[in-house]
């Protein structure tokens, strides 16, 4: 498929409901922006008909409810026919912005751009951006900047006045007060910020501007240049984004551009610690999650954190309110982290974790989480050889688990590494070199033969058990350069 929309949609994507589809949408950095092109078409439109339709042919298979546009449809069967299937839309256009002048038009989602498709909810209102595939058809996904009406309140303007030839904005979007993902309290939406002053600032030009009533803001006329966007904020907030640490990086800025930028308001609160063992060291590998206080449930998702080789895990942008803190939510069994599900300040129940209170603005640097009862572990060594001498490349030491998880490879030294098993475990320790293409072409200038890419060792077979086995030797064979 080809697109050409605007070059804001290509940068920032409203995800809204699709965040959890297995699509990842590119972000590029700001462009000059293209405005509406010929070809384009762009729309605010209504959803009034659905139905699932197949590639293999134009007639409706089943038409889902509402709320179940998602619905897979059955195949047809029969060979060489391609059943993935699509979704056609048909949409009521409140208002155009680029395409044909028509009252009505179907635009499709799905088939190979599934995991990408967007899905539309009959009788609510989208701002629509197609991209037409080569039988004509027009398709919307979650990447090309597709969004529900209400999600469009900065956008808008700016279409309107590409549509009519006037001044669009250089930098654009929405200020909003919000929380960090899975940290909202209760019926707390993410509510926009009026009458905030913003500056934009560059080594040479400054620009300032205001939110309006619904939060949105727009600079106009920016040079090309570096830009530091601040924002006269009420007193613990910082302007940011949900997903970033700390504050916003700096924007850099073509000209021309037609940038849309949603900036949030988050809260200065910070929870640090470290996830100890039952000696008091700091795991090398921890994952943690923070819920707020009666949110927290084995199947959902907290604000995630890590802890790795500094022996810390850092929760940024903390509001004020009581947060429950747990270590291996989803009770795995890994080699690498070997301690069962626990809560703060160290318990298995989650009936007895330990609240942690955190007042408005405040920094909470050591709030550790102590483990006991640890899984048996042993440790073991893989030493490597190589029978014809070691060939320039990259190698890669894995050990896959039968049950849990694989544990990390520890390399303590040049051609030895180090493994943590679970006792419960067995394991298939092996190992591969990708050899770098240097070296594969100074064989054939020497020999009319072909080397491989990459040369694997025979796999060994370890019990997590077997005391005996402290270490094992992986042997890489002769490069086997084959004879032309």
């Amino acid at each position: 498929m080809t697109q050409r929309v605007l070059i804001v949609m290509w940068l920032f994507v409203v995800v809204g409901p699709t965040a959890a589809w297995a699509c990842t949408c590119a972000k590029a950095s700001p462009g000059a922006c293209p405005g509406l092109q010929n070809d384009d078409v762009v729309f605010l439109g209504t959803v009034t008909e659905i139905e699932i339709v197949t590639p293999a042919a134009a007639e409706p298979v089943a038409a889902p409810s509402a709320n179940d546009a998602d619905g897979n449809a059955p195949s047809s069967g029969g060979p060489n026919v391609t059943t993935t299937p699509t979704t056609r839309y048909h949409f009521r256009i409140d208002e155009r912005f680029a395409g044909p002048d028509t009252a009505e038009i179907d635009v499709f989602s799905g088939g190979d751009d599934g995991d990408c498709g967007y899905r539309f909810e009959k009788g609510e209102q989208y701002i629509v951006f197609t991209q037409q595939e080569i039988d004509g058809r027009l398709f919307a996904t979650v990447c090309n900047g597709t969004r529900p009406a209400s999600e469009g309140r900065a956008l808008l303007p700016q279409l309107r006045a590409m549509r009519s030839g006037s001044r669009v904005a250089s930098v654009f979007g929405i200020l909003r007060r919000s929380n960090p993902p899975f940290l909202a309290p209760p019926d707390d939406p993410d509510d926009p910020l009026p009458s905030v002053a913003l500056k934009l600032r560059s080594r040479d030009d400054r620009f300032a501007t205001s939110t309006g009533p619904n939060g949105v803001y727009s600079f106009y006329d920016v040079h090309a240049g570096e830009y530091r966007l601040t924002a006269t904020l009420p007193s613990r907030m910082e302007l940011t984004q949900k997903t970033l640490p700390g504050g916003l990086p700096q924007l850099k800025i073509p000209n021309g551009a037609c940038y849309e930028f949603d900036v949030d308001a988050l809260p200065t609160g910070h929870i640090r610690g470290s996830v100890l063992d039952p000696d008091g060291k700091p795991l090398g590998l921890a994952s943690v999650e923070l819920y707020r206080t009666g949110q927290y449930e084995p199947t959902r998702p907290g604000l995630w954190g890590f802890q790795g080789s500094k022996g810390v895990f850092d929760f940024d942008h903390i509001g004020p309110g009581e947060y429950i803190l747990v270590f291996n939510r989803m009770n795995r069994m890994d080699p690498n982290s070997p301690f069962p599900r626990s809560f703060y300040p160290g318990t298995p129940d989650a009936a007895e974790a330990e609240p942690i209170s955190v007042k408005d603005g405040q920094q909470l640097l050591k709030v550790n989480l102590r483990l006991e009862n640890g899984f048996p572990t042993r440790a073991v060594r893989v030493h490597l050889q190589w029978q014809q001498g070691r060939p320039p490349g990259e190698t890669t030491v894995l050990a896959r688990a039968d049950q849990g998880s694989n544990p990390a490879a520890q390399k303590t030294a040049d051609a030895l590494y180090q493994f943590t098993l679970l006792a419960s475990a067995r394991y298939t320790i092996y190992a591969w070199e990708d050899l770098l293409p240097a070296r594969a072409d100074s064989r054939r200038r020497h020999t009319s033969c072909t080397v491989p890419a990459r040369i694997e060792t025979a796999p060994v077979a370890v019990d997590g058990s077997d005391e005996s086995t402290k270490e094992i030797t992986l042997t890489f064979p002769a490069l086997g350069c084959a004879q032309q």
